[in-house]
């Protein structure tokens, strides 16, 4: 297989950690691309020009992490969507989907405007991501060592993308349990081996 990347997306992450906690890393090539120089190769495999993009050995190309991951979890265990509690699950994730989103958002945004920090929607996202972080403190994924799946991947993608990308402030100030759950996954080679980077 071969997957599309860049060393920051977020959504790439979330691919990368079931890659890793699954066992394929050998079966998967991993090319590094910047999606807003519009590769030929890429935008052939993905029109939209979208990280991360995976094609199947059968050549099958499949877009957005959602998708790759259920495709991922169809050929290798451990489910990343696991049946028991899934509704619990799923509800940890949901927010740091969504802080997650809002994180991006801003930094696409910031390509347009000048302003976009502190305009209605960038102060939207800025709120979203706050009270996604806020949200996991609240209601803490499993640790990795418990059990791999959407809400932990979700959790440390969020909260290291968002300290990553937003170094004005100290985003865990506040959230002792979700400051203490991410030193606890220290050490994760799944964890380790995904961190965003320039």
């Amino acid at each position: 297989m071969h997957l599309y990347i860049n060393t920051t997306s977020p959504f790439v992450r979330l691919v990368r950690l079931a890659i890793e906690e699954k066992g394929l890393s050998d079966r998967v090539e991993l090319e590094i691309v910047d999606p807003w120089a519009d590769p030929k190769a890429f935008l052939k495999a993905n029109p939209a020009g979208r990280v991360p993009t995976l094609v199947t050995d059968e050549g099958h190309v499949i877009a957005e992490a959602h998708l790759i991951l259920r495709y991922l979890d169809d050929i290798a265990e451990p489910s990343v969507f696991p049946s028991e509690d899934l509704a619990a699950t799923l509800a940890i994730a949901a927010p740091a989907l969504g802080a997650t989103e809002a994180a991006t958002a801003i930094i696409i945004g910031r390509k347009s405007s000048d302003n976009f920090d502190t305009d209605m929607v960038g102060s939207k996202r800025y709120r979203t991501m706050a009270d996604g972080l806020a949200r996991l403190d609240a209601n803490l994924p499993r640790d990795f060592d418990d059990r791999p799946d959407i809400a932990n991947f979700a959790a440390v993608t969020a909260l290291d993308y968002i300290t990553f990308r937003f170094t004005d402030r100290d985003w865990l100030a506040e959230l002792p349990n979700l400051r203490a759950w991410r030193e606890r996954q220290k050490g994760r080679p799944s964890v380790e081996a995904t961190m965003p980077y320039v």
